[in-house]
């Protein structure tokens, strides 16, 4: 009775929500200082297809390791995504199939359970769990197309080893093993450090220091944390005064303290070897007198007006906890403190919203330049869904910036932030979906820069003060997120913890902890206008 009244939801799920799929492409690529390319050059770049056609279709490479053998597989782009056939991936990742042409319904499986998909639905099942993708499956001729990105991580639920997507690459991997990132290695060289760090296959990473911090982000990375070759924390030689290791659902972080300043690192990748190598050399400071002009600063260039955007609001609740805490009365309490401490710092502040209302997306950023806002602070709380290892297993704060997302975590924060877009009148709506194939806007690319400082400056200042709600990684997250999307100023968005997880919940409800954080955002504020006033 029990698997029958299972299958009964599923449907209900599948029929009352067959046209809600919505694709909403990630932006354009820009690039930062402090970034470095993937480990794997692009060997092409394929043309995003309109929001109704594909492109033509065309395949992606399917590479099983061990034994490095590769196949390839039907694909198309949609949306700036590549779309795979399912079918076709999971035989060679060894599931079985059968479908159903009458419910357009899908079956794989193998020895450890099954994955039913549904064409044009958002809902999928994993044995007799119902879950919900952002993009549906897409049939095509006679086979359903999944993004790959989302294929991986649903298929990953069910094989034995690990799966992987590099879009640089066009390649599925198809791992026996549970882990790619195998090995790290520091060496002292006669004109600085070598980090070497040993791949089982290629993988597209991220390299970002900021003193003293250094982190290289491996895209669906996993770590052999079982071997001696990879420490989660110690590692001191040369520059480096110690490593730790982070492990993410969509991607594994090194992370390395730095006892000095070094120049901006140099990356190699030995595909041969299957090793990254990052050259670390001391930076040499040469000391310049300071100008007239960068002593007295110009009053053009004086942070005087802050705009505090706390998110949600009215009929958008936002993010709801466990136990019933929103979002939307969260932020508005943190914002409310932030306002007042600002105010006393001798800051003009203005707020989007200092009670319970909506206010749509892009009547934020433009209420900012209106008011001339010299910043713009946006105050959100995130959340996760799954059961509750999942909930309580995610926990943390963590301050973005708008550019293209450089990881799955960071496109998925943003997604979850941009579906408000839903709750707004259809003329509105179609103004973002405009966005969806244009590079991010003109003027938050101007204050790239200036927002990324912003937000090392909040990152840093909520580490220290706000002690029972930790960083959810090292470093800084950056995105296209709609709502700073237009901003003719510096501008941040941070999300304060999880209000999905129950003990986050509670703190996050407590007017003590809006006060703290409050507190942290309104000291960085202060300091990033220093050094930018101050021309350092």
């Amino acid at each position: 009775m029990k698997k029958i009244l299972s299958s009964v939801i599923f449907v209900m799920l599948v029929i009352s929500t067959a046209s809600i799929a919505q694709s909403t492409a990630p932006a354009a690529s820009t690039s930062t200082p402090t970034s470095t390319p993937t480990a794997v050059p692009a060997t092409s770049t394929p043309t995003a297809a309109t929001p109704t056609q594909a492109a033509a279709v065309s395949t992606v490479t399917v590479r099983k390791f061990p034994e490095g053998k590769s196949s390839v597989i039907p694909a198309f782009e949609k949306n700036g995504m590549t779309y795979v056939s399912i079918p076709a991936f999971a035989e060679i990742a060894g599931f079985k199939h059968s479908q159903s042409v009458f419910s357009a319904k899908s079956v794989f499986s193998n020895d450890r359970g099954s994955i039913t998909f549904i064409q044009d639905n958002l809902f999928y099942r994993v044995d007799t769990t119902t879950n919900i993708m952002p993009y549906p499956p897409i049939r095509k001729e006679s086979a359903l197309y999944l993004p790959a990105a989302y294929l991986v991580k649903v298929f990953g639920a069910k094989h034995s080893g690990l799966l992987a997507w590099s879009a640089q690459t066009s390649t599925i991997s198809v791992n026996a093993l549970t882990y790619n990132v195998s090995s790290v290695s520091i060496e002292v060289k006669q004109n600085g450090t070598l980090i070497s760090i040993g791949l089982v296959d290629s993988l597209p990473y991220e390299c970002t220091y900021y003193h003293p911090n250094l982190a290289v982000n491996f895209g669906g990375g996993r770590l052999d944390l079982s071997s001696r070759k990879i420490l989660k924390r110690g590692s001191r030689a040369g520059v480096v005064d110690s490593m730790f290791t982070l492990q993410y659902e969509e991607s594994a972080q090194l992370s390395f303290i730095l006892n000095q300043a070094v120049e901006p690192p140099y990356t190699e990748y030995n595909a041969k070897t299957r090793t990254l190598m990052i050259s670390l050399k001391p930076k040499i400071e040469q000391k310049k007198p300071k100008s007239a002009a960068s002593q007295v600063p110009l009053d053009a260039s004086l942070i005087r007006t802050v705009v505090v955007d706390p998110g949600h609001g009215g009929k958008d609740p936002g993010a709801i906890g466990p136990t019933g805490v929103k979002e939307k009365d969260v932020v508005l309490g943190i914002g409310l403190e932030l306002r007042t401490m600002l105010e006393k710092a001798g800051f003009k502040v203005f707020m989007t919203r200092d009670k319970d209302i909506f206010i749509p997306l892009g009547d934020r950023t433009r209420f900012a330049n209106d008011k001339k806002a010299d910043l713009f602070v946006s105050v959100h709380a995130d959340a996760i869904a799954g059961d509750a290892k999942k909930k309580s297993g995610a926990r943390g704060y963590k301050v973005y910036f708008l550019s293209q997302a450089k990881n799955e975590e960071d496109k998925m924060v943003a997604m979850r932030e941009n579906a408000v877009i839903e709750l707004e009148d259809k003329d509105k709506r179609s103004n973002y979906d405009a966005l969806q194939d244009v590079l991010i806007s003109i003027a938050g690319a101007e204050y790239l820069r200036e927002s990324q400082d912003l937000a090392i400056f909040i990152e840093q200042s909520l580490g220290a003060n706000v002690k029972q709600i930790p960083r959810l990684q090292l470093g800084v997250g950056q995105a296209n997120f709609w709502v700073l999307n237009g901003a003719y100023m510096p501008s941040v968005l941070i999300e304060v913890g999880f209000i999905s997880n129950t003990e986050e919940e509670k703190l996050l409800a407590d007017k003590r902890t809006h006060f703290q954080q409050a507190a942290a955002l309104s000291e960085a504020i202060v300091k990033f206008k220093q050094q930018f006033e101050g021309g350092q």
